[in-house]
């Protein structure tokens, strides 16, 4: 192993987000103000709901304060990291707080780690992390490179490259070359987009994702039930795009290799999205091939949940406690004007624009 004749220490670096990462943290925040926006639009989130929710004895508390803990711990974390430096010589690599930092009660955050005791060393690219795994029993020290940039004997950060610096020791050391790499960790440095068929599937999936979003917002119609019986055709449609994109997927691994956890991965989760895109356009073939849209007499029941049919073949229209006030402001006699489709294979769905706005009317008034 080569000899480094002295320790480089690193601080942390503040981190400046790229524009993919500004992208995705803006789509995560304004999907976030949708869904608020949603619920407001549609009185689904009230104050007043939300103090009978934390007064009630069934809330769950224990997982609130797991969450308060998490956000807390994660606070303390990243300040510890700001705080301290990491040493890194030819005898190991430490994670210590400078004895003048003023945070010593987290000094139990502090990691040391001697090369001696190490077992494996994996540079995982896609994530610019380097884990290293010691012998005994213990969580791997993981160092994200790009947060650490060279600091001088002096304390004053220089401005080197982050990644090269912590990268360039490492090489000196020879730690990659002595030390084995974590197979577990070959599907989390696999590069997904650079694969033509992984990037085939994302992009697949991506489409599916899009379509499924587009038109259940354009629909105004939906499916009577939300059972086996409907969901039926669109599990099999789902569980045979998995199966078809397993062996596609091993098919093109014989040519340039896919890890077998990708694989898996990726045929379920493009299995769920064909099944969600195929529920949705579903819907939209009924429109298109089905009966014509009618209207038909129904009336409420006794509990103020459910609308049943004067003609028994036409299927129940199920509501939630949430609307039974609405519904209880009619009467059981007066009849309810509801647009009933049939489609294709005996598949009934509903139009219910009207009574859905006719809800969120009464709900505003009272």
């Amino acid at each position: 192993m080569l000899n480094v004749p002295e320790t480089r220490v690193f601080a942390w670096k503040k981190h400046r987000y790229s524009s993919i990462e500004y992208l995705l943290l803006s789509t995560l925040f304004l999907s976030i103000l949708a869904v608020i926006f949603w619920m407001v639009y549609w009185d689904l989130l009230k104050l007043a709901d939300f103090k009978k929710l934390v007064s009630a004895q069934s809330f769950p508390w224990l997982h609130f304060i797991v969450f308060v803990v998490m956000i807390v711990s994660n606070f303390a974390i990243h300040k510890f990291n700001r705080s301290a430096r990491l040493y890194i010589d030819d005898s190991g690599v430490r994670l210590k707080l400078p004895p003048d930092s003023g945070l010593a009660t987290l000094s139990f955050l502090e990691r040391e780690l001697l090369w001696s005791e190490l077992k494996d060393a994996t540079y995982m690219a896609s994530f610019k992390i380097i884990q290293l795994r010691p012998n005994y029993a213990a969580r791997p020290f993981s160092i994200r490179v790009q947060d650490w940039q060279l600091q001088n004997t002096n304390g004053n950060l220089t401005g080197g490259d982050a990644e090269s610096d912590v990268m360039k020791v490492f090489r000196e050391l020879g730690i990659f070359e002595k030390f084995p790499k974590n197979s577990r960790l070959e599907a989390s440095d696999f590069d997904l987009m650079k694969h033509p068929a992984t990037k085939k599937v994302l992009l697949g999936m991506a489409g599916l994702v899009v379509y499924g979003f587009l038109d259940a917002m354009l629909q105004h119609e939906g499916y009577a039930f939300f059972n086996l019986e409907y969901c039926l055709p669109h599990i099999i449609s789902g569980s045979s795009v998995t199966l078809i994109l397993v062996y596609c997927l091993l098919k093109a691994r014989s040519r340039d290799f896919i890890p077998s956890g990708i694989i898996g991965v990726l045929a379920v989760m493009g299995g769920i999205a064909f099944g969600i895109a195929s529920y949705v356009a579903g819907i939209r073939i009924n429109q298109l091939a089905g009966g014509p849209l009618l209207e038909a007499r129904y009336h409420r029941d006794a509990g103020c949940e459910n609308l049943l049919p004067e003609d028994t073949s036409l299927p129940v229209v199920e509501y939630t406690h949430m609307t039974r006030d609405y519904w209880c402001s009619k009467t059981a006699d007066e009849v309810l004007s509801i647009k009933v489709r049939k489609g294709l294979f005996g598949l009934y769905q509903f139009d219910l624009r009207e009574h859905t706005q006719a809800i969120r009317d009464y709900r505003q008034k009272h």
